[in-house]
């Protein structure tokens, strides 16, 4: 393998002669002018669309981040998988961080809370996940995006005692992004980011003059390619694309979630060292290219679809990788909000505790909930029509009398929940 450093200069080289990334022409009597760092766009709250690092940092000085994100409800079935981690390193000798993107149904809001007091970001993924994608999720305004946030941000606030001000992100349900109505509900609600976005060009290797695409502000019109639903043309100043680059699969083909990447046979199913091939096979891509934060998305599920065949070779695999992650001195396996705040202030490797929210301390903080509460609701307590009764875990007392829902946080009003809702 050649020397990283003359790799790096190399690359450099290579970066410097990529043009400006160009927003795409649209047909709108506000056509604004292109994002120009520096010069209409500023620091820490104003980031151009790039393919190079912020802060003109070299690249051999740039921190490789690492973002672990999951999808749907924290349960006690999957809680233990999450928690097997908490003892793996970054090199400052913080631990690990990843991201949950909660939906309501099904979640046990004490567990949320220690994987918060653990250091974990809390994020919102909506109340209600509805499956309805073309009669839901597509058409949906202003009003039902806002409405799925917020009263999932409530539910969470409320009964595992996270501060609003910690939940920063949102993630669509189907990765199916809702344009300038989803970006304004993000906006009013004084959310950070947004994680739905998948970007096929801008990935290291779709197209080799190409290289992947950093976070960014929307304060200006995007250039990012728009795969899945519908992208937006306002401007929304101040908050953050966090891209979700598609990884390669075995067969050449592009997936923004492990759930869809393919191999040949059952190798993803059976093989862990086929599932650590390839897991390092799409990152040492991003690695030795630009460094942009490289993620691994996914469902709890996918690590358990090889167990009808007695292996468990998808969590085996994955583990191995994160351990071997654990031997690179410049790879920091982070959260998505920490992310962002490197990106607001970006540092070298090696002053990246100068950054607060990548430090640690020795400690990890006293639990705020103490005692979990197990609540049961039936068909007396508008629970969704399709379901016969659901438990909710919490660190909050007492039970509302009805089961918490969209339009319906606090459960303490009698609105029955239609049938088709989840």
């Amino acid at each position: 393998m050649m020397p990283r450093p003359l790799l790096c200069c190399l690359l450099l080289a290579l970066l410097a002669g990529v043009p400006a990334l160009a927003a795409p022409q649209v047909k709108d009597k506000d056509v604004r002018e292109e994002c120009e760092q520096d010069r209409n766009c500023f620091q820490p709250d104003c980031l151009c669309p790039a393919v190079l690092p912020p802060g003109g940092l070299d690249l051999a000085d740039v921190p490789q981040f690492v973002v672990l994100t999951f999808d749907d409800a924290v349960t006690e079935l999957n809680s233990d998988f999450y928690l097997n981690f908490k003892d793996l390193k970054n090199p400052n000798q913080c631990r690990i961080t990843m991201t949950f993107f909660l939906s309501h149904l099904y979640t046990d809001y004490s567990m949320v809370n220690e994987l918060y007091r653990l250091g974990h970001e809390i994020a919102l993924h909506s109340v209600t996940h509805k499956s309805d994608i073309q009669g839901y999720w597509r058409p949906a305004n202003e009003t039902v995006w806002q409405q799925e946030m917020e009263d999932l941000r409530t539910i969470v606030v409320r009964n595992a005692k996270i501060p609003e001000e910690d939940i920063k992100g949102w993630r669509a349900p189907f990765l199916e992004v809702g344009g300038d109505e989803m970006f304004r509900a993000i906006e009013t609600l004084g959310l950070k980011y947004d994680s739905s976005w998948t970007t096929l060009r801008y990935t290291n290797w779709y197209e080799e003059t190409i290289p992947a695409l950093w976070p960014y502000t929307l304060d200006y019109l995007s250039p990012q390619d728009c795969l899945v639903g519908t992208c937006p043309v306002d401007s929304y100043p101040g908050t953050w694309v966090m891209p979700m680059l598609d990884l390669n699969d075995n067969l050449n083909q592009p997936c923004a979630m492990l759930d869809t990447c393919q191999g040949t046979g059952d190798e993803l199913l059976s093989d862990p060292d086929a599932v650590e091939v390839f897991l390092k096979r799409n990152f040492l891509i991003n690695y030795y290219n630009n460094k942009a934060p490289f993620g691994l998305y996914v469902h709890h599920s996918w690590f358990y679809e090889g167990t009808l065949n007695n292996t468990e070779a998808r969590q085996e695999g994955y583990a191995n990788f994160l351990l071997w992650l654990g031997t690179l001195d410049d790879v920091f396996v982070v959260s998505l909000d920490r992310v962002m705040a490197w990106m607001k202030n970006p540092k070298p490797v090696s002053e990246i505790n100068d950054v607060d929210e990548l430090s640690c301390s020795p400690f990890d903080p006293d639990t705020n909930c103490r005692t979990a509460y197990n609540y049961r609701f039936n068909s007396s307590s508008n629970i969704p029509p399709e379901l016969f009764e659901v438990y909710m875990k919490t660190c909050t007392q007492p039970q509302p009398p009805y089961f918490p829902w969209l339009n319906n946080p606090y459960g303490i009003e009698n609105i029955p929940i239609p049938p088709g809702s989840t």
